[in-house]
């Protein structure tokens, strides 16, 4: 399969009064992909039924809330936020059966990709989600119950008017906070110039986490690329990387 890599502009400037005003909007809930989960394509024909692994709070019944609570109570967590084709989350769900996994993925094509990838692969512990994640996280992962949350070659949104739609915030890094237990890892990862320093002055003004630390790479050393960071690495483009510890 081919990825089309799209450099945008070069540098994500840090701007401090647009992250504020990005940071008010999510609070807001306001630029979710889609807008309201609970009324986002409440009849997605693609959902398959009940009690398969995927999970859509707009048509998910009490009983699936309770599967996947369990389900995320049962075993060590990982999470990731974006989680496109699902090169990264299936196979590494794969190489750690010990551990449970949730992959959330706001494009449905490429949800169904990722479930019929952990049905191909007979995989147990892997679960997808196709809401966004800064609306519905905190209603479906109970507070400190996850390892790590990977955020991996997210979208930076270039145009200020698209801006809204960027993943990281003040506000999701609280939400992130929340779902991890202590000792936790926020694993962030880019190959857009100025990203990495933009998390950074979030962190730096968040109490929750500490700077980031590159001794906590070395427990992904082996971690398989997504298909954007294969891209990257074919081509000789430069990956950055973050690991944030929850305090």
């Amino acid at each position: 399969m081919t990825t089309r890599l799209r450099r945008g502009k070069g540098r994500l400037p840090v701007d401090l009064d647009e992250i504020e005003e990005i940071d008010d909007l999510h609070r807001a809930q306001k630029g979710l992909i889609g807008g309201d989960p609970y009324k986002r394509h409440a009849n997605n024909p693609l959902v398959p039924p009940e009690p398969e692994p995927w999970f859509c709070v707009a048509q998910a019944s009490p009983e699936h809330w309770k599967r996947l609570r369990r389900f995320l109570q049962e075993a060590p967590v990982e999470v990731e936020i974006g989680a496109g084709d699902g090169r990264f989350i299936l196979e590494w769900a794969e190489r750690h059966p010990e551990r449970h996994f949730l992959a959330f993925e706001i494009r449905p094509k490429l949800v169904k990709r990722i479930y019929e990838g952990l049905k191909a692969r007979g995989l147990s512990n892997l679960w997808v989600c196709d809401d966004d994640a800064r609306g519905v996280l905190l209603d479906i992962v109970p507070p400190s119950t996850v390892d790590v949350v990977h955020i991996l070659m997210p979208d930076p949104w270039w145009k200020k008017r698209q801006a809204k739609r960027r993943l990281i915030s003040s506000y999701m890094l609280d939400v992130i906070a929340t779902v991890l237990r202590p000792g936790g890892i926020f694993r962030f990862e880019t190959d857009v110039e100025g990203f990495p320093e933009l998390v950074d002055a979030l962190v730096e003004r968040h109490p929750a986490f500490a700077p980031h630390d590159p001794s906590l790479g070395e427990r992904f050393a082996d971690a398989p690329l997504s298909s954007r960071q294969r891209w990257c690495v074919e081509h000789g483009v430069p990956i950055f990387r973050r690991y944030y510890r929850r305090l």
